[in-house]
Formats: C-alpha cells, structure tokens, sequence
C-alpha cells in the first residue's frame, strides 16, 4: 500500500499541474462506484478463525506476554536468550534477534494493551506452536488488528518460552460501511460532480447454485438500502440496483427497483453470479433481464467477465454469444460494459483483452448491436500496468472510440484506488492525448443526463 499511494502521489502532482494549465478537467462523473452497507461489511468482514483453548502452561506464557505488553523488562524473561522476532509492519518487515532486542521491540509496538487470541496450537515434546490474533475490545465484539505466531520451547529449567516470534499487520480483513457521505467526499476530493452508484445486491445472490431461503430478502435490503443512499443526494448520485440473472426473483426485483425513483438502471457482475455464457439456459436467462430492462427502459452495467476461481472459461467465445444472443434484447437502452470487459487491475488478463477485441471491432465496424454500447475503465490500469499493457488498451478506445469511454474508478477499498488517485494513475499511464483524455472527461452517458 505504501508504494502505491506514494506512486500516486508523484501521478497526482503531474495530473494537478496539468489540470492548473488547464489542459484536461477532472472527469464529470465517475461511472463505476458502489456504497458498502453496513450488514454487507460485516458479511465481508467475516468471522475469522474461533478461538481454541491453550494447555495450562501455555495460557500462563501467553497471559504474562499480555500484562506485560510494554515491560521490556518483564517480557525479556518470557525469551529465550537467542530468540527470534520478525515484525511486518507496512512496507518494511524487520529482523531483531536476542532476548533483550526482542523484548524491547515487543515493548515499543503498541501505545495500549492488546491481548493474543488463539486460534491454533500444538505441542510436540519440548517444542510448541501458538498462531492467533492480536486482539483488543470486549469478548463479544473483539477487534482483530494483527496476526502473531510464537514458536515456543521449554528450556532446561522446565519454563517455556519464546523462541520465535512473527507479527504481522493488519488484522483479518474488516471492511467498513460507505455510506453515500463518505462517497461525496472522495468525489469531492477530485473535483469529480456525480458518480453512478451501482448496488451490491447481487453479490448477496452469489453462484449459481440454487439460492438459500434467506437470499431475496438480503438481496431487496441492499438494494433498498443503496435507494435510501443514493436518494440523500439526488443531485450528485445515480443507483442501479444488483440482480442475478439466474435466479427465479431477478424479474421481480427488477420491477420493484423500477417503481424506485432512486434506481433507475440494473446492474449485472456475471463473475459473481456464475453465469456461463456457453450454457444455453444461462444465456436465455440473461437475455430475460435484458429484454425486461429494455421494456422498462432501465440501463444496465454489466461486469461480464466469467469468475476465474469457477474456472468458467472467458474470452472470444463468451464476447461473440454476448454480442450475439444477449444484447439483441436490449436494442433500446445502453449498456455500459465494466473494466473494459475484464475485472481489473491492471487488465493483465489476456482473455480481457481477446473478448474486448470482439466488441471494439463490432464497434469500429459499425455494427449495429454495439450502437447502444459504453466501456467503463474502472481500476484497469494501476501503477504496475506495463507499457504495452498499456498501449494495447489504448488502442481498443481508439476502435470503440473515445466518446464511448468513461471514467470509472471502482469502490476504495483494500489496494482499490480512490477516484482522485485513479484518475491520475489513468492520465499518468495510458498512452493518450490530451484531447482524448478531455473528451473521456466530458463523456455523459444517457443515464447520467
């Protein structure tokens, strides 16, 4: 992350000094973002690993470590005299060796008390293994905010103690909701007006699979939550609502996210859904939705790249039945296609690359199924794109033809960069003019009017 955001910062003084000049604005919209409510938060977060019981010996090595916590004194008798710690801590990962370097490393981390959570342990002879959870806040609701092993060894005198220590950090994965305010502000930020806020309900639908009971419900609460939101800044935010297409409801909720003034377009992440663009039910499924949405005249997004971890082959093929049997039904309405046909980051995928040549050459030929057609480049390039990465992408918004190109920056979560950022990294690395990236910048979908 330190890399990152330091190469940004070096993008970002380019991008504003140019912007002084006034050579290229910031982008009217930004095309591709998604708000994080609060019950999806905590189901991404999830509940980490539970915590196991240590053998007697064990706990009292571990409880005197957590009293301790800032005694270096006091923690040096839990070492053993050539002990081992290594600390990850941001870009840097750090070697100390010997009781007292060790014990005054421990000492030095932390400003308050923490305490380790266990979750695995193992004793064999005269040698243990102790991994958890560096942990503070109360029992029912412990906050994770780093992973510890001690590698353990009992000495001569009976005691055990630490022989081998890692730490590293953050914790578990623990998302936090975005409301809409917290949006606003990043768009602010980068001078950025109004931004579409696509819903993550169809990510409470995930797979293909059959859907559990509770599903539809989730599905309704986060897209009416994602309503709510938007609706607190009718001026600036635009909602699509998220469906599966695969499943039996997703007509049904489409018709409910139509009679919502705040989502007024669908969007559809077929990586998500496990659609398979070679099965024949799945794409007349799909094509169900979008004949529905042209009837209502919804717009839809639509990530349309297969999920790599359902190895669901992607490429040529599932581009051509895209263009050939999906968007047919859809003649009246635009689609926006996500990352540029890929998933991001960096669009390295080079099945990314041969399904969008099929769509830029429909488009560059005219073809009628493609009049209707947008590409958003949320998250495609980021600072370790190659040059000719780079410039093969550039070349695909030449053949469908920079009007057609939006800005998208995607959600800032984990190495996801903020809309600021993004832009930069865009006008930093992908080899355009600076007329092409004005014309990018002004583009204003139907939907955004």
């Amino acid at each position: 992350m330190h890399r990152i955001l330091t190469g940004t910062a070096v993008l970002l003084l380019h991008a504003a000094a140019a912007h002084a000049q006034g050579e290229v604005p910031a982008p009217r919209v930004d095309y591709h973002q998604h708000l994080l409510s609060p019950t999806t938060a905590v189901a991404w977060s999830g509940p980490g690993l539970a915590a196991v019981p240590l053998p007697p010996e064990f706990s009292r090595l571990v409880a005197r470590r957590d009293s301790a916590f800032e005694d270096s004194a006091a923690l040096a008798r839990l070492y053993t005299e050539d002990a081992l710690i290594l600390t990850e801590q941001g870009a840097v990962p750090e070697f100390q060796r010997g009781r007292g370097a060790v014990a005054a490393r421990v000492a030095t981390l932390f400003g308050r008390p923490y305490r380790v959570t266990p979750v695995d342990v193992r004793m064999e002879g005269a040698a243990g293994h102790i991994a958890g959870y560096l942990t503070r806040g109360e029992a029912d609701a412990p906050q994770h905010f780093g992973h510890i092993v001690l590698a353990l060894r009992q000495e001569g005198d009976g005691a055990w103690r630490i022989a081998h220590e890692t730490m590293s950090f953050p914790g578990p994965a623990a998302y936090r909701a975005i409301p809409a305010d917290t949006l606003i502000a990043l768009l602010d930020q980068a001078g950025i007006q109004r931004a579409l806020v696509l819903s993550l309900g169809y990510d409470d639908a995930d797979g293909p699979t059959e859907e559990d009971p509770g599903e539809y419900g989730r599905v309704r609460a986060e897209n009416d939550w994602t309503g709510q939101q938007v609706g607190s800044f009718p001026e600036r935010l635009v909602g699509f609502c998220g469906v599966n297409p695969l499943r039996a409801w997703a007509l049904e909720e489409i018709g409910r996210c139509d009679a919502d003034s705040n989502l007024s377009g669908i969007k559809l992440h077929f990586g998500s859904s496990g659609v398979d663009l070679r099965d024949p039910a799945h794409v007349e499924a799909v094509r169900r939705v979008f004949r529905a949405a042209n009837e209502r005249r919804m717009p839809i997004a639509a990530h349309i790249r297969s999920s790599f971890g359902r190895q669901v082959p992607y490429g040529r093929e599932a581009a051509e039945a895209f263009l050939s049997h999906v968007l047919p039904a859809a003649p009246d309405i635009p689609v926006q296609i996500a990352h540029m046909g890929g998933s991001g980051p960096g669009w390295r995928d080079p099945a990314a690359d041969s399904a969008l040549a099929v769509l830029a050459a429909a488009r560059a030929a005219g073809d009628p199924r493609t009049r209707n057609l947008w590409f958003d480049v949320a998250s495609v390039v980021d600072l370790d794109i190659s040059p000719e990465t780079a410039e093969r992408l550039a070349t695909r918004i030449r053949q469908i033809g920079v009007e057609r190109v939006l800005y998208g920056s995607d959600m800032a979560v984990g190495d996801n960069l903020t809309p600021r950022q993004g832009w930069a990294v865009v006008r930093g690395l992908l080899p355009l003019t600076d007329d092409e990236f004005r014309t990018i910048a002004n583009n204003v979908a139907p939907y955004m009017r």
